[in-house]
């Protein structure tokens, strides 16, 4: 079988590997990729540019599969289609007791410091392993994980009647932001430096606000999620909340100038909001069951290829053009 392999920064490899056999434990499950997404911690990994990550290590966390092979324990059947939660947790510590693991300090994340799955099998504990609905197709499924940051980030500010809403940032995750906040019933923007980002926002949500950071006036919205993962989009969030509003940091911008004063005499909550916990998981394939939601999907999706041309869709996301990359890894041949 095959698997992707960064062996350094830089330097992404197909390598064939021996058929792994051998019988799994009783909590065990072992999968067959379907589908894989790459995201912008991929994109880190693969440019020596995240301080935890591991090489060599193989890539790939948002993860689409059929399970092929239970442990004696596990009540999953054969065949199912599932999705995988990538970031493992103890279940002891202080944080995993108050529901909280994906802030537990044993964790670890497939594809930057443990082998992740873009290999055509893999073997996993069933606890990280959550069924896809039938109503669900392939394509769609593959951005659970993605959707679930954004199913977190939102439970982090929920906007009160007559608020609005502004996303910072129209790459996918701030567009899975938004589309969520619209599908919740809010008034929501969105905003970005890029023309061109803004352009792909308003063909995936018909009539959005979506402007320059700049175009917006001080103190306009009561909630700001920051998307960006940019040291200025940080200070616009500070500027562009009202008195009293919630700035939610989903970006991951290494640091930025903050304001300090404005923050205080805003008197603005702040809050960070990192990946998911199962629940999230559960709420993001639940609203993938959505006709409504699932037409406005398709159009995140930027380019579908199959898994040996790994360096064409590795390249159009480091081009930085909209849109979520997939590698398809059933149905073709092997190279």
């Amino acid at each position: 079988m095959f698997e992707l392999l960064l062996t350094e920064p830089g330097r992404l490899e197909l390598h064939e590997l021996l058929q792994d056999d051998r019988p799994l434990q009783p909590h065990e499950v072992r999968i067959r990729l379907l589908y894989g997404g790459i995201c912008g911690s991929d994109l880190k990994v693969y440019q020596g540019k995240l301080r935890h990550a591991k090489y060599p290590v193989r890539p790939g966390h948002e993860l689409l599969g059929r399970v092929i092979a239970t442990g004696e324990a596990v009540q999953l059947p054969i065949g199912a289609r599932v999705v995988v939660n990538p970031n493992t947790y103890c279940g002891l510590c202080a944080q995993c007791q108050r529901g909280r693991t994906n802030l537990c300090k044993q964790k670890e994340s497939l594809g930057i410091n443990i082998p992740g799955g873009f290999v055509e099998e893999f073997v996993v504990p069933a606890k990280y392993v959550v069924g896809v609905p039938h109503e669900v197709p392939d394509r769609l499924a593959v951005l659970t994980e993605p959707l679930a940051v954004a199913v977190h980030a939102l439970k982090r500010a929920p906007v009160e009647p007559g608020g609005r809403m502004l996303i910072l940032g129209c790459g996918t995750e701030g567009m899975l932001c938004a589309l969520l906040a619209r599908d919740n019933g809010c008034d929501v923007a969105v905003a970005d430096v890029l023309p061109e980002r803004l352009r792909w926002a308003r063909s995936i949500i018909p009539g959005i606000e979506a402007r320059s950071p700049e175009d917006y006036p001080d103190d306009s919205f009561s909630v700001v999620v920051e998307a960006a993962g940019s040291p200025s989009a940080v200070e616009q969030a500070l500027r562009l909340i009202e008195p009293g509003g919630v700035v939610v940091l989903v970006g991951m911008a290494q640091e930025a100038v903050f304001p300090v004063q404005r923050f205080v005499r805003k008197e603005v909550s702040l809050h960070g909001s990192i990946i998911y916990v199962r629940q999230d998981f559960d709420d993001a394939l639940q609203r993938l069951t959505d006709p409504q939601l699932q037409r406005m999907l398709q159009n995140i999706i930027g380019t579908d290829v199959w898994f040996e041309e790994f360096h064409s869709a590795y390249e159009y996301t480091l081009s930085g053009q909209p849109g979520k990359a997939l590698l398809r890894w059933q149905g073709h041949p092997a190279p």
